[in-house]
């Protein structure tokens, strides 16, 4: 199934493919007429046509509603810091969404070989990787933001959270949400969190959990707790 992204997608519109949307059709070697699919991320698909293909233009004409997949009543977010390699971090935003999350936040940490990030870039690949598995709600990337600040806009909600940190024996992660609750895992850099980041964020309501017995990359942590939320929900 060719999957069209479009937040304005509604039955009926008129839509022009922007840039990589129109060079896939062109790789595709897509005509006037040829069926498509169009989603608006919030979990509505629709059948469309295209229409008015040229070689540098091209357009959809939304048709009926296929289907409305309700969004996730678990909802899955990992604050987790980027790799000073940002390709890591680019894997693991493409694993994650495919395997199901609902937020990505970027967080600054004393240890942070990587300060910078391009939200841009890690929308891209989550929108790419959405529409290979056919996931219907876009997930979120966030603004990067220091791991402070990140924990004053998590005092308040119902999520339920947790710190991944590698010096402290604690249970696993599996074993302390049930299915059903939302959560909020933590995740630090290459050098994990500094004894006093691990104080803020246990001072700011995160329970320290382990994620096995083997020391992950930090790419590879956000993986293995997208997969474990998942084999809950």
């Amino acid at each position: 199934m060719n999957l069209v992204y479009s937040p304005q997608a509604v039955s009926g519109s008129l839509l022009e493919l922007d840039e990589n949307e129109y060079h896939h059709k062109q790789v595709l070697r897509m005509r006037d007429g040829d069926p498509d699919h169009e989603y608006d991320g919030r979990g509505h698909l629709y059948k469309g046509t295209l229409v008015g293909i040229s070689k540098k233009t091209a357009s959809i004409s939304v048709g009926e509603l296929l289907k409305k997949e309700a969004e996730p009543t678990a909802q899955l977010q990992i604050a987790i810091a980027p790799t000073k390699n940002i390709d890591r971090t680019e894997w693991f935003a493409e694993k994650s969404t495919e395997i199901g999350i609902q937020t990505i936040i970027p967080i600054i940490c004393r240890r942070s070989e990587r300060r910078e990030i391009r939200v841009d870039r890690l929308q891209k690949v989550v929108l790419s990787a959405a529409k290979q598995s056919l996931h219907l709600h876009l997930p979120a990337v966030n603004e990067s933001t220091t791991l402070e600040k990140f924990l004053k806009l998590t005092a308040t909600g119902k999520s339920k959270k947790f710190i991944a940190y590698c010096e402290e024996k604690t249970i696993h992660l599996r074993d302390s949400f049930k299915s059903g609750e939302s959560i909020i895992v933590l995740i630090g850099p290459e050098g994990d969190f500094t004894d006093e980041e691990v104080s803020m964020a246990k001072g700011a309501g995160f329970i320290p959990v382990s994620l096995g017995e083997s020391r992950l990359r930090t790419e590879t942590a956000g993986v293995m707790v997208a997969a474990t939320f998942s084999l809950k929900n």
